[in-house]
C-alpha cells in the first residue's frame, strides 16, 4: 500500500519488510548495579533516618538536650576566669577529673530529652507497619525478618546517637581548644572514647527497648504510651525501693547509701553504665549538715549494671524478633 507521495506505509503478510526503522523491543538483560544482600537492612534504615532528620521536632529536641552541655561549658569558662576557688565549689572534683565530671553531669541533664527523642522514633517504628499491614509488603519481598528488624533498630540508633554526639562533640571541641595548654589530653586521654561509648550505650538500649515494645502494638499511640509508662514506672519503683531499704541512712543525711538499687530502672541502668564508663566520683553536700561538708558518690556496681543492660538489649531484640511476622497467626 502506498500513499500519493509513493511512500510505503504497510504491507500484507508475506510481503517484503517495511523500509521504516523498527525499534528492537525484545527482552534485554539488566545491566545496572547489583546490590548485595547486606544492603537491604540499610535501605530500611534510611527510610527512617532521612524523614527524622527533616522534622522540626528532631532539631528542637537536640536543642533542648544541648542545654545542659552549654551550662556546664559555661561553668568551665567561669572556672578558667575565677580560678581554683570556683572549681572547688562548682565541680567538687579533682582537677584531673573535672572534664569527665562535666560530661557526665551534662549527659545526666540531657538524658530525659534523649529518651523523648528515642520514644518518638522507636514507638511507631514497627507499630505503624502493624497498623497498615505493611509487614506483608516488606516480607513478601526478598527481605528477611532480620533485615527488617535490623533496619528499624538502626534507624532509631543512628538518629539518637547523632542527637547525642552533636552537643557532646561541640563541648569536647571547646575543651580541646581552650585547655590544650593545660594538659587536656594528659589528664583525659580517653575522654573522646568515653563520649562515643556513652552515645553508643544509650542509643543501643533505647533502640532495643522501644523497638521491642513497638513490635507488640498495632497503634503508634499505644506503643508510645506503653513505652513511656514502662520507662517512668520503672524509675518510680526503683526510687521508692531505694528510699525504703535505705531509710535509716537517708534519715541521717547519708545520701551516699548504695545506689545500685536506685539504678535498677531502665534509665537508671543506662545512666549507671555510662557513669562507670566515665569512672568519676561525684561529690554532693551532706543533708542536715554544713554546706561544705561533702560526701562522695561512687558509680553503681559495674557487674550489676552491665548484666541488667545486657538483659535490656536481649529482651528488646527477642521481643521484636518473636512478634514480627508476615501474617497474623490466630490461635484458639
Amino acid at each position: 500500500m502506498t500513499t500519493d507521495a509513493g511512500q510505503t506505509t504497510g504491507g500484507t503478510p508475506g510481503s517484503p519488510a517495511s523500509t521504516s526503522p523498527i525499534a528492537d523491543l525484545s527482552y534485554r538483560h539488566y545491566e545496572g548495579p547489583w546490590r548485595s544482600h547486606t544492603v537491604r537492612w540499610w535501605i530500611i534504615a534510611l527510610s527512617g533516618i532521612r524523614p527524622a532528620l527533616r522534622k522540626w521536632w528532631f532539631w528542637l529536641l537536640v536543642l533542648l538536650s544541648t542545654g545542659p552541655y552549654v551550662l556546664w561549658g559555661f561553668l568551665l569558662f567561669l572556672e578558667s576566669r575565677l580560678g581554683s576557688e570556683f572549681r572547688s565549689v562548682a565541680f567538687q572534683t579533682p582537677p584531673e577529673q573535672r572534664f569527665a565530671t562535666v560530661f557526665l553531669r551534662a549527659y545526666e541533664g540531657s538524658l530525659f530529652w534523649i529518651m523523648i527523642l528515642a520514644l518518638v522514633l522507636g514507638a511507631p517504628s514497627v507499630a505503624a507497619d502493624n497498623r497498615t499491614n505493611a509487614l506483608q509488603v516488606y516480607l513478601s519481598k526478598p527481605v528477611t525478618k532480620l533485615d527488617y528488624l535490623l533496619g528499624k533498630w538502626t534507624s532509631v540508633f543512628v538518629v539518637v546517637a547523632l542527637a547525642m554526639l552533636i552537643p557532646s562533640g561541640l563541648l569536647f571541641a571547646y575543651c580541646m581548644l581552650s585547655y590544650w595548654s593545660e594538659g587536656f589530653f594528659r589528664h583525659e586521654p580517653w575522654l573522646l572514647l568515653k563520649v562515643l561509648s556513652a552515645a553508643v550505650v544509650t542509643a543501643s538500649a533505647f533502640a532495643s527497648v522501644f523497638v521491642g515494645i513497638s513490635a507488640w502494638c498495632r497503634s503508634t499511640m499505644m506503643a508510645a504510651a506503653v513505652s513511656a509508662g514502662l520507662y517512668l514506672a520503672s524509675q518510680v519503683v526503683a526510687s521508692v525501693l531505694w528510699v525504703v531499704l535505705n531509710f535509716r541512712d537517708l534519715q541521717f543525711g547519708n545520701v551516699a547509701a548504695d545506689r545500685t538499687l536506685q539504678h535498677s530502672s531502665i534509665g537508671g541502668v543506662i545512666s549507671g553504665v555510662v557513669w562507670n564508663i566515665y569512672g568519676v566520683v561525684v561529690r554532693v553536700p551532706m543533708r542536715h549538715r554544713g554546706p561544705l561538708d561533702m560526701v562522695d558518690l561512687h558509680a553503681p556496681q559495674l557487674w550489676v549494671m552491665l548484666s541488667a543492660y545486657l538483659v535490656l538489649l536481649v529482651l528488646g531484640v527477642l521481643a521484636a524478633f518473636w512478634r514480627v511476622r508476615a501474617v497474623e497467626v490466630i490461635t484458639s
